[in-house]
């Protein structure tokens, strides 16, 4: 059974419901008068019965359980709905009663693997919603952890002289974050360290920028491999 876009968002939000009420509530199964959708109410029987043709839910006796392929598919989209109410708190500010709304209608576009991952990194790869709640773990946050802290520092950890790339940007402080994406410190991008004092001062493809420790101490690096600690060429600091 097809779902159209409108009962798309629908299936979406009864998976979150069910992830939230089953796998974090600690159940085994649900009533279906209970999965309440928001402003929507119950959930339509219509929208369940399509999840069950589609695996995602065993439904019977009025009784809902997720299947494995269910909470799979549950846990990808609770990942994507936490980290839009992640990024609307953090970047623009939106208070925690009014998350809900912007963060459901773009948790869609983070269907795309590409910009999830983008969103996450430029996050920092938070573990939490704002409303501490957990935000289950993606493949980039598993490759984020099996990097070695010798390959992955903040930019306050740099000698002058090193280089590397921009790996994440980690700061709860929404005005710093701000200011670091306006400069177009994002993930992905080359950043060489010219100044460690008064001030650190580096480059981001032509663009030259001066931070003070705070700033710098968020804004972490890969180092390039043929450039780890002790290999950078040391470049003598200015008075």
């Amino acid at each position: 059974m097809e779902l159209r876009e409108r009962d798309q968002e629908l299936k979406d939000e009864v998976l979150e419901v069910l992830w939230t009420e089953l796998v974090e509530g600690g159940l085994d199964s649900i009533d279906s008068e209970e999965i309440i959708l928001g402003e929507h109410g119950p959930a339509d029987i219509r929208i369940l019965t399509a999840l069950a043709g589609q695996g995602m839910i065993n439904l019977e006796e009025n009784k809902v359980a997720l299947t494995d392929s269910g909470f799979e598919e549950a846990r990808k989209t609770i990942r994507r709905h936490r980290l839009s109410e992640r990024l609307f708190h953090d970047v623009f500010e939106i208070q925690h009663d009014e998350l809900e709304s912007p963060a459901c209608r773009f948790e869609h576009m983070l269907i795309r693997p590409k910009l999830e991952k983008k969103i996450c990194e430029l996050l920092g790869h938070p573990k939490t919603c704002p409303h501490n709640r957990p935000i289950p773990v993606g493949d980039c946050c598993h490759r984020a952890e099996m990097r070695t802290d010798k390959a992955v520092v903040s930019m306050s950890k740099l000698r002058q002289g090193e280089h590397g790339v921009i790996a994440y940007v980690h700061t709860r402080d929404s005005e710093k974050l701000k200011k670091l994406m306006a400069m177009g410190i994002l993930p992905g991008e080359e950043l060489s360290l010219e100044r460690r004092f008064p001030s650190f001062v580096f480059r981001v493809g032509y663009s030259r920028f001066a931070v003070d420790e705070g700033m710098a101490e968020g804004i972490f690096v890969r180092r390039t491999e043929e450039e780890q600690p002790g290999e950078a060429e040391t470049v003598p600091e200015e008075d």
